[in-house]
């Protein structure tokens, strides 16, 4: 039955976001096979890539093709880039981002096996060591993103996949984090965050995310998250669960009230494991640890120690003089990264004449003058032949420039384009260093004195007004789908003007996208997103298109 359903998807074409579907392959490289899971934003299946046979990937398709905001869409790929970017063993590996023909977004990532950290605490709470086994792991994914300037901001155990691997004959399970969707690059503007928008799992949001200051939330914010976990795998039970789970009764006690004391729900806990989760669920963030290390330094007793700060062996430098002259031209490759540039020796120290040991680039580094030795003469016939050979190439090169080859008639430059030669810089004719390359000599010219110029020089005229910047010209398709939407809006299907102007903004936000949607949603009576459209590309926008949407928006009663 499976084979008849795939017979009917023809492998060229290209499924919709409605139509995709257990069967459907997606760009010709990712036929899906079975459904793994879905929810509210999108689906995730299991898919075989059909190029590299037996090659199996989890593929994630957002739900919504074009109607998609650009800050959906830009927040679902920039999930794609960060996990590529931080390339950490206890991140799941996105292996590929692309979109369906409808602009539909999926993502590809590596298939795991295993069960999430929510599936496990369903069977009950973990032992002592085992919950430390899993913390030191989220937290070593974690202080790497945070390294990176990525807070994940939906850290949660239905995000923390726990995986059989492997070590070492040893079948252990690792840790891999996942969803990064909603997570907030510390450096970066792309994105619009709105306050008082709430980002997040309520039983796991810190108290800025629950009153939603997402401006104040911070790597501290994935802090508290991860006490919740791990006030989870001891006792059971989230840390800020109640007689009533309500959104509003969750984040009431979030912000407000304290949790029931680990202690009495796990009775015998060391007093640094105690010590630590109460620390990380401070209402304050400037109370909790200062980073995710210091946490798991206090919950483990152990430091996390990453590549990047473990030290690593460097090269030996040996005492004896004639070694050191070995080492010297090797030590720049020290296995830290962190190599030593060789010391240049004064040239006071080497008389005329010194040797370099063979294999090394310059003297030795360190080597007293007396221990270099004068190298034998050079016989006289060796120094004539020398003297003859650069006779012999001074003469080619005279002749040369003597005799250049007819230059093919070039294109007409612009004056402004013109480089200004002095007469001083002409008659002295080409420098030694450009004679030595027929492509870079120039002919002398015929007489010293008659000094030709090219253009007539220009009276000095009276300073240009400063202009407008120029904008760079538009993409092709891009020029086309704004001028779709143009027309779409000029024949009244304001929607229809919209959805293409939204479109257009997934590939590049263009003043022109933000004039269509501004007038859109003024001729809809859209006080709201004319607004918000207006405030977020008001600063793109040239005089002339100001004055356009104002006098389109007036028609409408709405001004700004």
């Amino acid at each position: 039955m499976r084979a008849l359903e795939r017979a009917r998807v023809p492998s060229m074409t290209q499924p919709a976001a409605s139509d995709v579907r257990v069967g459907s392959v997606l760009r010709d490289t990712y036929e899906l096979t079975s459904l793994l899971g879905k929810g509210g934003m999108g689906a995730v299946y299991l898919a075989s890539h059909r190029r590299l046979p037996g090659r199996q990937v989890a593929v994630k398709v957002l739900r919504g093709g074009a109607d998609l905001s650009p800050e959906q869409y830009a927040r679902f790929r920039r999930e794609a880039e960060i996990a590529s970017r931080l390339g950490h063993p206890n991140i799941v590996e996105v292996l590929d981002f692309n979109t369906l023909e409808d602009g539909t977004p999926f993502l590809v990532m590596e298939y795991l096996r295993g069960e999430s950290l929510e599936q496990r605490l369903e069977r009950g709470p973990l032992v002592l060591e085992e919950m430390m086994f899993f913390t030191r792991q989220i937290g070593s994914g974690l202080a790497a993103a945070h390294r990176a300037g990525v807070v994940h901001r939906d850290l949660k155990p239905a995000n923390v996949l726990l995986v059989p691997t492997d070590f070492g004959g040893t079948v252990r399970e690792r840790v891999k984090l996942l969803d990064f969707g909603v997570s907030k690059m510390l450096a970066s503007q792309t994105l619009q965050t709105q306050d008082s928008v709430l980002l997040g799992t309520p039983q796991y949001m810190a108290p800025e995310q629950a009153m939603g200051r997402n401006s104040e939330v911070d790597a501290r914010a994935d802090l508290f998250a991860l006490g919740c976990i791990v006030y989870e795998m001891l006792s059971g039970r989230s840390p800020f669960e109640g007689e009533e789970n309500g959104i509003h009764q969750v984040l009431f006690r979030i912000v407000h009230t304290q949790p029931e004391p680990l202690v009495l729900l796990h009775p015998g806990l060391p007093e640094h494991v105690l010590s630590a989760v109460e620390r990380a669920l401070a209402k304050s963030a400037g109370d909790r640890h200062a980073d995710v290390t210091a946490f798991i330094q206090e919950l483990t007793g152990k430091p996390l120690l990453s590549l990047s700060r473990t030290a690593m062996p460097r090269v030996f430098v040996p005492s004896n003089p004639r070694m050191a002259a070995v080492a010297a031209g090797t030590s720049r490759f020290s296995m830290d990264g962190q190599g030593v540039e060789p010391t240049h020796v004064p040239a006071r120290t080497v008389r005329a004449g010194a040797s370099v040991p063979p294999g090394s680039a310059s003297a030795p580094l360190g080597i007293p003058p007396g221990e270099i030795r004068g190298a034998r003469p050079v016989p006289k016939w060796v120094v004539g032949m020398g003297w003859a050979l650069l006779v012999g190439l001074a003469a080619a090169a005279w002749w040369m420039m003597r005799s250049p080859p007819p230059i093919p008639p070039m294109a007409p430059v612009a004056p402004s384009a013109a480089t200004v030669v002095s007469g001083d810089t002409a008659r002295k004719g080409p420098s030694s260093e450009h004679a030595a390359s027929p492509v870079l000599a120039l002919a002398p010219p015929a007489s010293p004195v008659a000094t030709v110029a090219l253009y007539p020089p220009t009276p000095p005229s009276a300073p240009a007004k400063p202009s407008a910047p120029v904008r760079p010209p538009l993409p092709e398709p891009l020029r086309r789908q704004l001028a779709e939407a143009e027309r779409a809006l000029t024949a009244g299907d304001r929607q229809e003007a919209i959805r293409l102007a939204r479109l257009s903004q997934r590939t590049q936000l263009t003043a022109e996208s933000f004039v269509v949607m501004i007038r859109a949603f003024c001729g809809q009576g859209d006080l709201a997103n004319a607004n918000a459209k207006w405030r977020e590309g008001r600063s793109r926008l040239s005089p002339e298109e100001l004055a356009t949407v104002r006098r389109d928006c007036e028609k409408h009663e709405i001004e700004f």
